[in-house]
């Protein structure tokens, strides 16, 4: 399994980032996606595709699985918009194919 670093940023609190994914040409190969603060805390998310109807394209979203910190995460289009959380906090995101 590979592992790719698309995030590693200081957050306060409700702050927005927005990653694009599509230099890493992942494609619909998408695992996961889990993010850790400085003190352990985690939260993943499994990617999940969804067949466009007449398309050969794969379409997704990131579904949670476990979430200690409050993060939320939207995917449009090979763009990752991820909102932290109430807290002040230290995120580094991973992809995992």
């Amino acid at each position: 399994m590979n592992n790719f670093i698309v995030l590693a940023k200081h957050f306060v609190a409700n702050e927005s980032a927005v990653v694009d994914i599509k230099p890493f040409g992942f494609g619909s190969t998408l695992g996961s996606l889990v993010f850790q603060n400085k003190s352990g805390q985690s939260a993943t998310f499994l990617w999940q595709k969804n067949p466009i109807p007449d398309s050969t394209e794969k379409a997704g979203y990131f579904k949670e699985v476990a979430n200690e910190l409050g993060v939320k995460i939207a995917h449009y289009d090979g763009f990752i918009t991820v909102t932290n959380g109430g807290g002040v906090q230290y995120l580094k995101g991973e992809v995992k194919i």
